[in-house]
């Protein structure tokens, strides 16, 4: 496939299952190649085979397939859309993304889980539009190149850390490609709020998989896992309101308990496979940070921070790692 100067181009960081989903949908209308490492063989001799309940079957086969980002750096992006997991205790994704970037053009994406993960790229490239994206999507690589998606999605957008003219264009063009895919998407003025409001929803989710080695109905269908599940959403819900997000709690709280419940069997999220593959797993922007914050405002979120004791102590055990 040759590449069309008229369309933007966009370099995916991280071709991980979200990472290939969303490079699909954005290649209807845009040049769209990747870096990809572990599946790099496959995924440029056969592209990417995706399963999805909302979209049905696909292939999707990037314009060109790097091994690095130096490698990358022969093309100059409008948008590198980063979706490698939050790892900032095993790598630094500024210094990852660097070759690529080329300063005052190219929009950096995140969508990545967590929290407190935009600053340090903000630091990074202060000449470069930085917009930060929450995902809602179920899916998995369950071999390399072929990737299952459960479920609906939807994504949520917003500049950081502020909305400025220039951001505001490369924002209203890149939810135009994702539109043009039929990928729900809709901006916020605060990115803070949503990543807030999904950490009550996976902090839990993941925790409770690692630690238990069951899937999501699993965790779900067990009384006393089901529990804990919910004590540990009312932590994260405690903690977003201490820094004076306003949200109906409740209401909140049922809503994403009843989004895994209808995940349905089967559904392992990234964490817990990363637990099984012996992989660093997002401990640290996803409990970590959010019990640092609780602690910061004096509020107690007991549950949260057991079960970030113990996946952390399991991850860095995994890692070979002095746990302290």
């Amino acid at each position: 496939m040759s590449e069309d100067i008229g369309k933007p181009k966009v370099l995916i960081v991280g071709t991980g299952a979200l990472g290939c989903t969303y490079a699909w949908r954005l290649a209807q209308n845009a040049e769209v190649m990747t870096v990809c490492r572990s599946n790099f063989d496959v995924v440029s001799q056969h592209g990417f085979t995706i399963t999805s309940a909302k979209w049905g079957s696909g292939e999707f086969r990037p314009t060109k397939v790097f091994r690095t980002t130096s490698e990358a750096a022969e093309v100059e992006y409008d948008y590198i859309i980063v979706t490698m997991k939050a790892l900032p205790d095993v790598y630094d994704v500024g210094e990852i993304i660097r070759p690529a970037v080329t300063i005052g053009k190219t929009s950096i994406v995140l969508i990545q889980n967590g929290i407190g993960i935009e600053d340090s790229l903000a630091e990074a490239f202060p000449n470069n539009v930085l917009i930060s994206v929450v995902a809602y999507i179920a899916t998995s690589q369950i071999s390399p190149g072929e990737i299952k998606m459960m479920g609906d999605e939807n994504l949520v957008m917003a500049e950081y850390p502020v909305s400025t003219e220039n951001g505001k264009q490369q924002a209203d063009r890149l939810m135009d490609l994702f539109k043009k895919g039929d990928v729900s998407i809709q901006t916020v003025p605060d990115i803070e709020l949503p990543r807030w409001q999904k950490l009550i929803l996976i902090a839990p989710t993941a925790s409770l998989c690692v630690t238990t080695d069951m899937d999501t109905h699993g965790v779900i269908s067990n009384p006393m896992t089901a529990e804990l599940f919910k004590n540990v959403m009312q932590d994260v819900a405690r903690a977003a309101v201490s820094y004076g997000y306003e949200f109906d709690v409740d209401e909140l709280l049922a809503k994403q308990y009843n989004r895994v419940a209808n995940i349905g069997p089967g559904y392992r999220p990234s964490m817990h496979l990363d637990a099984i593959r012996n992989q660093p797993m997002e401990t640290e922007v996803i409990l970590g940070n959010p019990v640092r914050r609780a602690k910061a405002k004096g509020i107690s979120v007991p549950y949260l921070e057991t079960m970030y004791t113990i996946c952390a102590t399991m991850n860095a055990k995994k890692q070979g790692k002095e746990i302290k």
